[in-house]
């Protein structure tokens, strides 16, 4: 827990004194850095295999809420942010337990949000005609 808080200090640290970093947030070369970190996670058979990825998405996730969205989606990105920062920071209160089973069923839940933002991105044409 105490690593997280560095590294995001450290992440915010950058990113104010780059000056520019907000608007240059590289949306898909992140979520492809989360798809693997995501995979590493979700490979891991121990606590600590999987604390590594893990502190790794949530210094991801932190990167892509300095970003700047579209005014339309902007909210949705925020919310779907939110939501698996929320995840990343039960998951790893699970780990610091002890309890890998546990933070491995919570891995699954940002999966789901995976699918569910995705599909709120980039609805299919079914979905904007029928609702």
């Amino acid at each position: 827990m105490k690593t997280r808080s560095i590294l995001l200090s450290g992440l915010i640290a950058a990113s104010v004194l780059s000056g520019n970093a907000f608007a240059n947030v590289d949306l898909k070369k992140n979520m492809q850095e989360m798809k693997l970190a995501f995979k590493q996670a979700a490979e891991a058979q121990s606590i600590e295999e999987m604390q590594k990825p893990i502190v790794r998405l949530d210094t991801l996730v932190a990167e892509l809420k300095t970003g700047v969205y579209p005014v339309e989606k902007e909210d949705n990105f925020m919310e779907g942010f939110k939501k698996i920062s929320a995840s990343l920071d039960s998951i790893e209160q699970k780990l610091d337990q002890g309890d890998l089973a546990s933070a491995q069923q919570e891995l699954r839940t940002i999966d789901g949000l995976r699918e569910e933002y995705h599909e709120k991105r980039n609805p299919s044409i079914w979905s904007k005609i029928f609702g």
